[in-house]
């Protein structure tokens, strides 16, 4: 649950005080864009292959090398100009590829299957939390003592939290089942059907969220007047929302046997929510779109993230590299979307047709949860 919530901190912060950024290093927002979306290219370039360091490296050394990497906000406050910026945000994006992809074989040796959806949704709601607090968070704080050494505080965190594992954490080297040769057992899982649309399912959603938070704070600042603060805390609202999604989702994933509906139900919600954000904007009714972005961007993700470890023929091998591969095509949509969306932005002067875009993407949840089969565990629970 802590290495969910500390690198969670950092993950989105920049997102209420990229204006402040544009203005201290003099950019355009296709470049400010990078400090998001590159944190996502790592994750999509280095995701598999660090999938594959599990059963050759130990778990605990893995996890805790990667929950180090992640604390890389905490030298913020040495980044007097932007590439230094820039490098601490791709190696906080390195730690989170090195670590994720190991969760799902810890996961397998600390707990039942039916505990999977309670654990999953634990951790993704404590990532969750750590947005929403940053969001909540970072404008005062950067006010009171600048926006690098705020990132910086931020950071310190993900630091305890390295300590924490490094003197309490336990885990058992990954013994691999699987007789084949590695490169051919992983080629075989990458190229698997329910690798893809798992990946695909995840990568519309992710990518709408990422874009939402890297610049609806900047779209209600620049285009409708709102403060700082009070865009940061719109984004916080956001994430809360996910939060309690998130509790509402483990507590029905638990009860409910089926799976297909938590993918299918707000995949359908989220292109919705995601117009709405933009085009209710002048309205109170623009509260109520936050609200159902944040839910359905997160409801679905503790049955998704539990499906490679309910499907048949579940091992540490399998379930990393199709975790892995969740997060490298939602890292490669992450790091195309604000990008997308601030290009758009200096070319046209508007948010809006990026921001549709996006929320259209975003419906790629529903036909997924649609096109992938129940699991195992759903059959098993009926």
């Amino acid at each position: 649950m802590l290495l969910g919530f500390s690198p969670g901190l950092s993950m989105f912060a920049l997102s209420p005080i990229t204006p402040l950024i544009i203005d201290e290093y003099e950019l355009n927002h296709s470049t400010a864009s990078l400090l998001t979306g590159l944190v996502f290219l790592v994750h999509a370039g280095f995701g598999i292959p660090c999938a594959m360091l599990v059963g050759k490296v130990g778990l605990k050394k893995l996890i805790g090398l990667g929950w180090l990497l992640s604390s890389a906000p905490v030298l913020t406050f040495l980044a007097d100009d932007f590439a230094v910026l820039l490098t601490l945000r791709a190696v906080h994006g390195l730690g989170f590829a090195v670590a994720f992809p190991a969760l799902g074989a810890l996961y397998l040796q600390w707990f039942r299957p039916k505990e999977l959806p309670l654990i999953t949704g634990a951790f993704i709601g404590c990532a969750s939390l750590g947005v929403a607090i940053s969001n909540f968070a970072i404008v005062p704080i950067s006010d009171a003592m600048g926006f690098r050494s705020a990132l910086s505080v931020l950071g310190t965190v993900s630091l305890f939290g390295v300590v924490c594992w490094l003197v309490l954490g336990r885990a058992r080297d990954v013994k691999e089942s699987d007789s084949r040769p590695f490169r051919e057992s992983v080629w075989s899982i990458l190229r698997s059907r329910n690798t893809l649309l798992l990946a695909a399912a995840d990568a519309g959603p992710f990518a709408l969220y990422t874009v939402s938070l890297a610049w609806l704070p900047t779209f209600y600042h620049e285009e409708h007047g709102v403060s700082l603060s009070s865009a940061g805390s719109m984004m916080g609202i956001l994430s809360i929302a996910g939060v309690v999604a998130l509790v509402l989702a483990v507590v029905l994933a638990v009860r409910v046997p089926r799976r297909r509906p938590f993918l299918v139900v707000p995949g359908i919600l989220i292109g919705l929510a995601g117009l709405g954000s933009f085009l209710l904007a002048d309205t109170p009714a623009v509260y109520l779109a936050l609200v159902a972005l944040g839910a359905a961007a997160w409801f679905y993700l503790p049955v998704l993230m539990s499906l490679p470890m309910e499907l048949p023929g579940a091992n540490p091998r399998r379930v990393s590299v199709m975790l892995a591969t969740v997060l490298t095509l939602g890292g490669i949509g992450t790091f195309v979307g604000p990008l997308t969306v601030g290009a758009i932005r200096d070319l046209t002067g508007s948010y809006i047709p990026g921001l549709a875009l996006f929320a259209v993407l975003a419906w790629s949840l529903a036909i997924g949860g649609f096109l992938l089969p129940e699991t195992s565990m759903a059959r098993s629970q009926r």
